[in-house]
């Protein structure tokens, strides 16, 4: 889902300053998306020259100006409309399996020093992620409360997963010389 579907989608529930969408995006996708902090004002620019949010300037004593965004009946019409488009898996950028097919180039001490690090992110990843739990049955709508749970158990096959291939890489280094891993004609 983009940017802009993902910012009417929170404009759908109420007018929100740039800041409280950012807290949101944080709060609710900052875990499973692509998405950055930095498309965020971007995209409303965007979206209010086309029509699809208004910008509200309050002013306020003593502190900077609110600018608060709502979503115009435009706006709801093309988050519907977006929201329907059919959802098809997507290739997934994953730079430890891209370094896992040339780990046969590396000694074995990296190789599972590499893995120990990656397992010990996602691990982390996961308690993050585990840890909005008590927080989020109270504001969520069930949708959401099965995209939070959906996401732990994600995380937690993910480290499932990677924990069987640092044990398999352990193994493997146990059992075989180094010498068997480099290249052929290159230097030691």
């Amino acid at each position: 889902m983009d940017v802009q579907t993902i910012l009417l989608g929170f404009l759908m529930y109420m007018s929100m300053t740039g800041y409280e969408l950012k807290k949101f995006f944080e709060i609710s996708f900052s875990f499973f998306s692509g998405l950055s902090y930095g498309s965020i004002y971007p995209a409303l620019k965007r979206m209010e020259k086309t029509g699809l949010i208004t910008m509200e300037v309050q002013v306020q004593d003593g502190t900077p100006n609110r600018k608060v965004y709502t979503i115009t009946e435009k706006g709801r019409t093309a988050f519907v409309e977006g929201l329907k488009t059919p959802v098809e898996f997507e290739r997934q950028k994953h730079p430890l399996l891209t370094r896992l097919f040339f780990f046969g180039f590396l000694p074995s001490q990296d190789r599972v020093r590499i893995m120990e690090n990656y397992l010990r992110s996602v691990e982390k990843m996961h308690r993050e992620v585990e840890a909005l739990r008590p927080h989020i049955p109270q504001h969520a709508d069930q949708y959401q409360r099965l995209c939070l749970e959906y996401g732990i158990r994600f995380l937690r096959d993910l480290a499932a997963n990677t924990a069987w291939l640092l044990e398999a890489i352990q193994a493997e280094s146990d059992t075989s010389e180094d010498a068997q891993h480099k290249p052929s004609g290159g230097a030691s």
